[in-house]
């Protein structure tokens, strides 16, 4: 049998090691709801339209991802939208372009069913990072096109109300009076028609939420895009063409001015500029003496 003093030594040992490995699990689940807010904080809101009836939204988001990676996600965006419908979803521009310095930037433009909106922008952002990528922003925009809709259909009823006033007191009158209130209807007809434009619209804006993607890749092979070397080696060249160029357009311009002075140098010296000289000179002693 172990003495009292072994033991409250092996107690505290025991109490010591099971404190530390429940700091350490403490520890190991605190990065795990770090990372999953991190997550959460990168996902759309959680916005559904019967939150907010009569709101029309728009999505814009900005994805980060490698080069190569980004026509595949932008294919993969397309594909989702395609197979899901054009009574869903429509694909209504589409951008890929790579620049000088290899640079890779993307965009995609989209109109959904706005039910469906929100739940596509999340599975796109997923595969973003399924591909290597992150969403590096995300805005929402609105546009409250219920009340515009309320709005208008008041302002339609009153006009329907006068409209239809005018209309009664035009069927007993004649003449200059008649002209009068046949234009005063005419306006008022066309207020009405430009306010049922205006519904129409806002119940455009309500069927169909736009989306739009944008993709910027991050540079073209590791350890030489974008690196130092590069930078050198394209400065150099570029100045070498400029300072090139440069002393092609001075001899443009000093080499005719050249070839001429030689020209008139040489026609100096032939006989019959030399016979000029001496006729000029000794016209001039003549006219001396």
């Amino acid at each position: 049998m172990l003495s009292r003093p072994i033991q409250i030594v092996l107690w505290s040992v025991s109490a010591l090691a099971l404190c530390t490995s429940c700091s350490k699990a403490a520890d190991q689940s605190e990065p795990h709801k770090t990372s999953s807010e991190a997550a959460d904080s990168s996902a759309a809101p959680d916005i559904a339209p019967s939150a907010a009836p009569g709101v029309a939204f728009n999505y814009d988001y900005r994805f980060s991802l490698p080069d190569k990676a980004i026509s595949a996600a932008q294919e993969a965006h397309a594909g989702v939208c395609e197979r899901m419908g054009l009574q869903w979803c429509r694909i209504t521009g589409m951008r890929f372009s790579v620049d000088r310095d290899e640079n890779v930037v993307a965009a995609l433009d989209l109109k959904l069913d706005p039910v469906l909106a929100r739940q596509f922008g999340k599975t796109a952002t997923e595969l973003v990072v399924q591909k290597s990528g992150r969403l590096d922003s995300l805005e929402i925009g609105s546009s409250d096109e219920g009340s515009k809709i309320d709005d208008s259909t008041r302002e339609r009823q009153a006009l329907n109300q006068r409209i239809a006033d005018l209309e009664s007191k035009l069927q007993g009158v004649s003449g200059n009076d008649s002209a009068a209130l046949i234009q005063q209807l005419d306006s008022l007809k066309a207020d009405a028609a430009r306010l049922d434009s205006a519904v129409a619209d806002s119940q455009s804006a309500l069927a169909v939420t736009p989306m739009h993607f944008d993709y910027y890749g991050r540079g073209g092979e590791p350890g030489f895009h974008g690196n130092s070397v590069r930078d050198a080696w394209r400065t150099l060249v570029e100045t070498t063409v400029t300072l090139v160029g440069l002393l092609l357009r001075a001899l443009a311009v000093l080499l005719p001015i050249a070839l001429l002075a030689a020209v008139l140098i040489f026609l100096a010296r032939t006989a019959p500029a030399r016979a000029v000289r001496r006729w000029l000179k000794g016209d001039r002693i003549e006219r001396n003496e």
